[in-house]
């Protein structure tokens, strides 16, 4: 089966470098890469929304996603699977960008944008829908770089979804839990 996702993701990630690449297209796709580099648009985004009170809430699950998404994707399940870049694996895939550390999946970058759009998501389905757009643009750009296997860009918004959605289960229970304490007393 690994045999079978690795040979696949080969084809895929070999079909997407050598037929969709151009260089109109090229510094584009690295813009929107790195808009995903340490998630800075997701923190900059949950901080901004932490400003108003209306809006608090939603940057707060975001913040907790992205945290959460940092502690079990890039620094628990990476170097657990200890997964090599594809260009290293492979030599004909050249990538546009230095991928940031050696491990592959989850993606990073991937997984920091669906927890941060999920998290919005959950919030204001408007601006969730356009988070959500971004961070699909951020995972395909990650296979156009040529720094990860569509199974990582995969992998990194599943985990992405179910880590926002937890964090916006945990932050409605603890605001909530800490809104009824005010009304007791």
């Amino acid at each position: 089966m690994i045999e079978w996702i690795q040979g696949f993701d080969y084809t895929m990630l070999s079909w997407i470098v050598t037929s969709l690449r151009h260089t109109i297209l090229d510094p584009i796709v690295v813009f929107i890469t790195s808009l995903g580099n340490a998630g800075i648009v997701w923190i900059v985004l949950s901080l901004i929304l932490l400003i108003r009170p209306k809006t608090r809430r939603c940057g707060l699950a975001m913040l907790t996603a992205l945290l959460l998404g940092l502690l079990i994707g890039n620094f628990g399940i990476k170097n657990i699977v200890a997964r090599s870049r594809p260009f290293v694996t492979y030599s004909e895939i050249v990538p546009l960008v230095h991928p940031g550390d050696v491990y592959s999946f989850p993606s990073g970058h991937t997984l920091s944008s669906f927890c941060a759009a999920t998290a919005c998501l959950c919030y204001f389905p408007k601006g969730g829908a356009a988070c959500t757009l971004l961070a699909v643009l951020i995972g395909l750009s990650r296979l156009y770089v040529g720094v990860h296997y569509p199974s990582d860009v995969l992998g990194g918004a599943l985990l992405g979804i179910l880590i926002g959605l937890i964090s916006v289960w945990l932050i409605n229970r603890i605001w909530d839990s800490v809104r009824f304490e005010r009304i007791r007393r």
